[in-house]
């Protein structure tokens, strides 16, 4: 499933090329499951979830545009809850991690649409989240071949050990920016260079990559005819609390059944561990 070497070098650089974890049967399911989702989208919309109106354009009558993110797949295709179960995907995590068990923070559909020309800058995931501790990982999983043309990820090694960029140089970095002791800082620096300034990583549909919560990585435009689809699962290691210091407007916040301080659980954020799913694709 996964090699020690494969750790260490994930443990120096917070990010992996893995490869191939789906066929393309499996990826046309997924495919098949966002059209669904678009179409009703484009209708008008799913309110049945606060997060499922976060980051797309409802009533788009351009079904290649009609969604650029979309939160919590899983609770509305079938094919996107199981592969949150997937024993190869959860057994990587929780090596990587070094935790038994790992839980969903959220999963979400990225799409670079053909022609779109955004360039989503460098930046740490980790502090746009609600929690205490950055032990998560997310598995990032292509739908469509990303290439450097179509806006595939871009990282940069070692990034997410670097002493600036950790929480305590995080909360130093903004208690200085509030008493106007800096105008910017070193992370602000990072992200406004280039994709280009990172490592790419090229990965064909059904295949996938991992990179931890406080790796910079950034993503260039799509400049192709192509799609670039992307279905990303962000998972936390067994233990992981609530901060609502930190990013306490998130979007999820609302479905929380537990409080600041208390451990993140609850049926909106399922459990995977690799052992008891050795059936997963068939429910």
């Amino acid at each position: 499933m996964i090699e020690q070497k494969q750790v260490r070098f994930f443990q120096q650089n917070g990010y992996l090329k893995y490869g191939p974890v789906l066929d393309v049967e499996e990826v046309e399911e997924l495919r098949d499951g966002l059209d669904r989702v678009i179409q009703i989208e484009q209708a008008g919309g799913d309110d049945s979830e606060p997060e499922f109106h976060f980051g797309h354009r409802r009533g788009d009558d351009s079904s290649r545009r009609s969604i650029t993110q979309f939160v919590n797949m899983w609770k509305r295709e079938p094919a996107y809850e199981r592969l949150l179960h997937h024993p190869t995907i959860s057994g990587i995590l929780c090596a990587l991690l070094s935790t038994s068990q790992v839980r969903l923070w959220h999963d979400q559909i990225i799409s670079k649409p053909p022609d779109d020309n955004d360039h989503f800058q460098f930046h740490q995931d980790f502090y746009f989240w609600p929690l205490d501790r950055p032990e998560i990982v997310t598995c990032w999983l292509a739908l469509d071949d990303a290439t450097v043309d179509s806006g595939c990820m871009h990282v940069i090694p070692g990034s997410h050990a670097d002493p600036r960029f950790v929480p305590e140089a995080h909360r130093e970095e903004q208690q200085a920016k509030a008493a106007n002791e800096i105008m910017e800082s070193e992370r602000d620096k990072i992200s406004k260079q280039p994709a280009s300034f990172g490592t790419p990583v090229e990965i064909k549909a059904g295949e996938c990559m991992f990179h931890h919560c406080l790796n910079f990585h950034a993503t260039p435009p799509n400049i192709t005819q192509n799609q670039r689809r992307a279905h990303i699962m962000i998972f936390m290691a067994k233990g992981t609390r609530v901060n609502l210091s930190q990013s306490g407007n998130h979007v999820l916040v609302p479905g929380f059944e537990v409080g600041h301080g208390e451990e993140l659980v609850g049926k909106g954020f399922p459990a995977s561990e690799p052992k008891l799913w050795g059936n997963w694709h068939q429910g």
